[in-house]
């Protein structure tokens, strides 16, 4: 068997073929690619919207706790005002028992006078007089 001889036209066919089957690899491995970052993307896409989910509810649940502590501060402002309350009727009763405390003083300096008084008339009715 003899052995052809190779010709320009033989190399650029078999290099055409080359480049082509190259090329089909390429485009596999190209379109492969692209599928495994189109999947990739997916998943990432499905944990975002995970990711949006939790958010929500924590989102919710710092909206519950609002509502609580606003619940709170209302319940503190009552209790507030009641404690103002109080002390203005406390403030009140310590007035009025000063005021008490003061009449009685007067009252008691009165019937002692009173008192040295009658002493003093029964002393010189009785005439032990001093």
């Amino acid at each position: 068997m003899k052995k052809k001889e190779l010709t320009i036209n033989d190399l650029a066919v078999m290099m055409n073929e080359g480049f082509e089957k190259s090329g089909r690899i390429t485009d596999k491995k190209i379109e492969d690619l692209a599928g495994m970052v189109q999947r990739g993307f997916v998943q990432i896409d499905k944990r975002f919207e995970q990711v949006d989910k939790r958010f929500e509810q924590v989102d919710k649940r710092f909206e519950q706790v609002d509502k609580r502590f606003e619940q709170v501060d209302k319940r503190f402002d009552k209790l507030e005002k009641k404690v103002d309350d109080i002390q203005n009727k406390v403030t009140q009763i310590d007035r009025r028992l000063f005021s008490v405390e003061e009449d009685v003083a007067e009252i008691k300096i009165k019937q002692y006078g009173d008192l040295l008084k009658r002493i003093n008339f029964i002393e010189k009715t009785l005439g032990i007089a001093r």
